[in-house]
């Protein structure tokens, strides 16, 4: 019998990865099957009070658990739900109150701000600090100055130390803001941080890692018969064509669609069009800021359970491969006589080019393989593969690293050329 017990015990410290005993290892189950179930509660509780996924506190999510018990778990019955959950009837029948009355809004749920009602009364700095304060915005620059420049000039001239807040609140206060600029400078950053939170870059990783697990996707404009149709309006949508292009990050196999418009109707039946054409799956998309890449694009993509990952605005070096095979479109074909009358006509000389540049044309960063060579070299020797995606990386930093020091010889050059004219300026005397 006792060897059984170490038998069972030897058993749980093998699975468990650290030495505990039968009794301890239960319980850790028991909580690890008591925490999976609140998560699962939330889950449902979500999904059935906030269908509209409004973003909420921890007490307000913990809060809508105790609505959702009592509605679907205790029969609308409060002094059920109180005594499951473990806290007052009064205090969930309160809470319950305040949620009915607001139509069921989840919003209501969050907690009040403990912050006083009013703080005017409160003493927070001397009234001299706020004499200076205020004689400081009206006397430079006609009221110019910031809360930032406030504090660093009452700091360096009147040895005062006062927050930037502080000073910022008592601007406020004797109406020296100015509501415009404030107003601008706030939608301003809450943009920019919406921008930052809901368009992320690709990682790094994903880029040379498998095919299909990063395409880059752009739209390039293609002038029709190399000349503009409409010249009163130089940004005319009759002057162009739109050139859909999609193209694997790993492998560098591209597939492009030309349409005669550019929304994102159209970049949804361009890209299924181009799904269809590679011979792999694609996980994640990166795109840039464009209006044909939000909306029913996006939607198409999170259908798919598609990753979209965004450029930074005004930065072509994050989707750099796509960028570059527009730039061998240009030099390699369209420059080379090859736009046509038609749409139709155009749409086939694309299709010719696409083969020639998937399975003619070597590329330099595949150890000169077409994309097709590369990608049938992956499927059966992956090791040979990386090592070529290797080799590039190495060459492209060896490039960076002989360019940047040629940049700094020639900007250290030009200083020092500027330096002598400067010396020999300044030499002259003054008449």
């Amino acid at each position: 019998m006792q060897k059984i017990r170490k038998n069972r015990r030897k058993a749980y410290e093998i699975d468990i990865g650290m030495k505990i005993s039968q009794k301890d290892a239960n319980i850790k189950r028991f909580y690890e099957l008591i925490n999976k179930s609140i998560d699962i509660m939330q889950t449902k509780a979500e999904n059935k009070l906030n269908p509209l996924k409004h973003p909420l506190s921890d007490e307000a999510k913990k809060r809508l658990k105790w609505m959702y018990i009592i509605y679907f778990e205790c029969d609308r019955n409060i002094t059920k739900s109180a005594r499951k959950i473990g806290i007052s009837r009064q205090w969930l029948s309160a809470i319950h109150s305040i949620w009915i009355k607001e139509n069921k809004d989840p919003l209501s749920l969050e907690p009040e701000s403990k912050a006083p009602d009013n703080t005017e009364n409160r003493k927070r700095i001397d009234k001299e600090i706020e004499d200076k304060i205020i004689k400081i915005k009206k006397g430079y620059l006609q009221g110019s100055w910031g809360k930032d420049k406030i504090q660093a000039h009452l700091k360096r001239k009147y040895k005062m130390e006062v927050g930037a807040t502080t000073v910022n609140r008592y601007l406020h206060k004797h109406g020296l803001i100015n509501v415009k600029i404030s107003n601008r400078l706030k939608a301003y950053h809450k943009k920019k941080k919406e921008k930052e939170k809901f368009k992320n870059r690709p990682p790094k990783d994903i880029k040379d890692y498998k095919p299909g697990a990063l395409v880059e996707k752009d739209v390039k404009f293609i002038v029709k018969m190399g000349q503009f149709v409409n010249t009163e309006k130089y940004k005319a949508k009759e002057n162009f064509w739109y050139q859909h292009t999609a193209i694997d990050s790993f492998t560098r196999i591209k597939i492009t669609e030309l349409a005669g418009d550019m929304d994102s109707a159209t970049a949804v039946d361009t890209f299924k069009k181009c799904e269809d054409k590679f011979p792999f799956q694609i996980a994640c998309v990166n795109t840039d800021n464009g209006s044909e890449n939000e909306k029913d694009f996006d939607s198409y993509l999170k259908e798919k359970n598609i990753a979209h990952f965004y450029s930074r605005a005004g930065t072509p070096t994050d989707n750099p491969r796509v960028e570059r095979s527009h730039l061998t479109d240009d030099i390699e074909f369209y420059n080379q006589g090859n736009i046509c009358k038609s749409l139709e006509k155009q749409i086939e000389k694309n299709k010719a080019w696409d083969d020639v540049y998937n399975n003619v044309r070597p590329h330099q960063a595949l150890n000169y393989l077409t994309p097709m060579e590369f990608y049938r070299l992956y499927k059966t020797n992956p090791e040979e593969a990386y090592k070529i995606v290797k080799d590039w990386e190495e060459y492209l930093n060896k490039q960076r690293k002989r360019q940047m020091n040629s940049r700094k010889i020639k900007k250290r050059e030009k200083i020092d050329k500027l330096i002598q004219q400067i010396d020999v300026r300044l030499a002259k005397a003054k008449n």
